[in-house]
């Protein structure tokens, strides 16, 4: 009889507790008077009130962990490219540059390869018609020496070609930083900017160069602690954008 009423309330206990929280626990104990039963209902929260628990812990943790990991690598990734940019900043400043065409090309064939475009970049004011007049004149003598140094041939006409090509491409990159620049001067000096504007728009002068350094010379007003010049260069840029082509 005993045990029919104890299963009998024991489904009770269930069906109330599953009611609220699925039934997920239900317990039935006996008073120790042997009378009375207390029904405890685990993960009873009728109100929703506790969160539900979480699986997957160690995975979340993890993660975490992973997460940290790459930050600290990111960070010493960054210190140890800044290192060899100073390094290499060190090395630059430390080479002796040359002042007579016979150095300039000594100099060049020395370099490695990796650098040879920066130091073109710098001996640039020597790389004359003059330079390269006296340049041909080496690869000249070389042609008709005797014996024949089939090396210092090569390298000095692989030098004139990539001299050449280099020294293009450095003067055409000149004029396109040097063209908006004397266009923003213009703009910035003339008494109608609207006026001048709608010149320049008219003769397609406004494009992404010209936008680009005038958002520069806003953002370097602003570091500077200058609103004023950084607020009047947006207003520039943003009537001017309006006639941007695309």
């Amino acid at each position: 009889m005993w045990g029919c009423n104890q299963q009998a309330l024991q489904q009770q206990a269930c069906n109330f507790a599953g009611a609220s929280v699925g039934c997920k626990r239900a317990m039935v104990q006996r008073h120790r008077s042997g009378k009375r039963l207390q029904v405890v209902a685990v993960g009873w929260d009728p109100e929703g009130i506790l969160r539900a628990p979480q699986g997957d812990h160690i995975s979340r943790r993890t993660m975490s962990k992973q997460v940290e990991d790459n930050k600290e690598m990111q960070a010493d990734l960054a210190k140890r490219e800044a290192e060899l940019k100073a390094e290499m900043e060190q090395l630059r400043q430390a080479r002796k540059q040359p002042t007579t065409q016979a150095q300039v090309i000594e100099y060049l064939l020395s370099t490695e390869t990796g650098e040879m475009q920066y130091e073109t970049a710098r001996c640039r004011p020597q790389l004359d018609d003059s330079f390269f007049a006296y340049l041909d004149s080496q690869i000249a003598e070389q042609r008709f020496a005797s014996p024949l140094n089939d090396n210092r041939l090569a390298e000095l006409e692989s030098l004139r070609e990539f001299l050449k090509e280099t020294v293009a491409l450095l003067d055409s990159r000149t004029k396109q930083i040097a063209a908006p620049a004397e266009r923003l001067k213009a703009l910035l000096m003339s008494k109608d900017k609207k006026a001048t504007i709608l010149e320049m728009a008219e003769s397609n002068q406004i494009d992404e160069p010209l936008l680009n350094l005038l958002k520069q010379n806003a953002d370097a007003a602003r570091a500077a602690g200058q609103p004023e010049p950084a607020e009047f260069m947006e207003k520039i840029r943003d009537a001017a954008r309006k006639f941007l082509i695309k």
